[in-house]
């Protein structure tokens, strides 16, 4: 996918995606440590373990626009107008601002920004960390911006283009989606340690199937309903656990889940376009 070549990336932020975003890029070979540079508020702890990795880390904003042509916007939502306002000085026609702040729309950043123009929308998650994130990229924006975005992005993982409208829903299924697969992980290891298994056991049979469900899916290319169906055998100890599923209506509580999440992505925007005035 073509897009201009990034020399410097730096990053805005401290909290978990962009830990992981920063982790990932590095691990994935995207960016030598010393094109990438890492700003935030204040966490002076966070900045200290981006410099043991050999990253420039400092509180100074306008030193890591100097150092970067591509911005990676990572802050909390309620930070992120205030962010973008104290980057608006140091920013010229050269800087790519890529945005993974849940909610804040297009052109509300680009108002924030001073009106600056060359900002994209992304939603990776956590996954970044290991080079296995889910992104979403949305389309809108100049053609070669979002290829730059795509490519850089896709060293962390797989990228999906999509309207930008459709971002709620992405942040809902694929952004939050690790922590839901994370508390279906306790909820098993729960179980089979209330009928008898040791914690340890249960814990290593639980990520390890885990992890070979999601490796079937993905390298088999079947459908998730034909490999459930697969080892589901009529009378069988799976089908038994699948009726109680079904009777406590699983997939509509992970629907109305998904969509509790895509709502409140929602809301976040709106809460940041009636701040903006």
């Amino acid at each position: 996918m073509g897009g201009e070549e990034v020399r410097g990336v730096g990053l805005i932020g401290a909290g978990a995606m962009a830990q992981a975003l920063l982790h990932g890029l590095l691990a994935g070979g995207a960016l030598a440590p010393e094109c990438l540079a890492v700003t935030n508020r204040g966490d002076r702890g966070r900045l200290r373990e981006a410099e043991r990795l050999g990253v420039h880390a400092t509180v100074d904003k306008a030193d890591v626009c100097r150092r970067s042509d591509v911005l990676i916007l990572a802050v909390k939502p309620k930070d992120a107008l205030e962010a973008s306002r104290q980057l608006r000085p140091s920013l010229d026609a050269r800087h790519l601002v890529v945005s993974v702040v849940a909610g804040l729309r297009r052109r509300g950043l680009q108002a924030a920004l001073g009106d600056h123009h060359r900002v994209v929308r992304a939603m990776p998650n956590t996954g970044s960390v290991i080079g296995a994130s889910a992104t979403a990229l949305a389309r809108e924006g100049d053609p070669s911006d979002v290829r730059t975005a795509a490519r850089l992005l896709a060293t962390l993982g797989p990228v999906e283009l999509v309207a930008e409208e459709q971002l709620d829903a992405v942040t809902a299924l694929s952004g939050s989606g690790p922590a839901y697969v994370y508390l279906l992980i306790e909820a098993m290891i729960a179980a089979g340690v209330a009928e008898g298994l040791p914690a340890d056991v249960a814990r290593a049979l639980t990520l390890q199937t885990a992890l070979g469900a999601a490796r079937m899916a993905v390298e088999s290319g079947a459908e998730p309903a034909e490999l459930r169906r697969q080892i589901s055998s009529p009378g069988g100890t799976t089908l038994a656990a699948l009726q109680v599923f079904e009777g406590h209506e699983l997939r509509e509580t992970v629907r109305l889940a998904v969509r509790r999440a895509k709502e409140r992505a929602a809301e976040i925007g709106a809460t940041l376009e009636a701040a903006q005035g």
